[in-house]
């Protein structure tokens, strides 16, 4: 882990720290949070308006989706972004961003 980018990361999160759905440590999302993203993932549908900015988040995202590969991050941080863009009216640049800073697959 790059240590400079954490910290960059940590910073980054405290602008969401009204948010309960993003977590404050990319490295550190409780149990809790993430079965509740998860099932956000498996309960939420978006419309075809918010399916684009799913697709858009994706599309400009470091990682190009909610993690690097399919793993639990993926499917909770799926679930996160679906959540924001219903509930919280996210556009594809916020959930991007967003994923960005959870980044928790090493940092650059």
């Amino acid at each position: 882990m790059n240590f400079q980018h954490y910290v960059r990361q940590l910073h980054g999160l405290r602008v969401y720290a009204h948010v309960p759905e993003i977590p404050a440590d990319p490295y550190d999302v409780p149990v809790s949070l993430a079965r509740r993203l998860t099932s956000y993932n498996k309960n939420v549908t978006l419309t075809p308006s918010q399916q684009a900015a799913y697709d858009g988040a994706v599309k400009r995202s470091h990682e190009h989706g909610p993690c690097c590969c399919h793993c639990w991050r993926w499917s909770a941080f799926e679930g996160q972004a679906k959540y924001l863009i219903t509930r919280r009216q996210f556009g594809a640049n916020q959930i991007a961003h967003t994923w960005n800073l959870e980044d928790g697959c090493g940092g650059a």
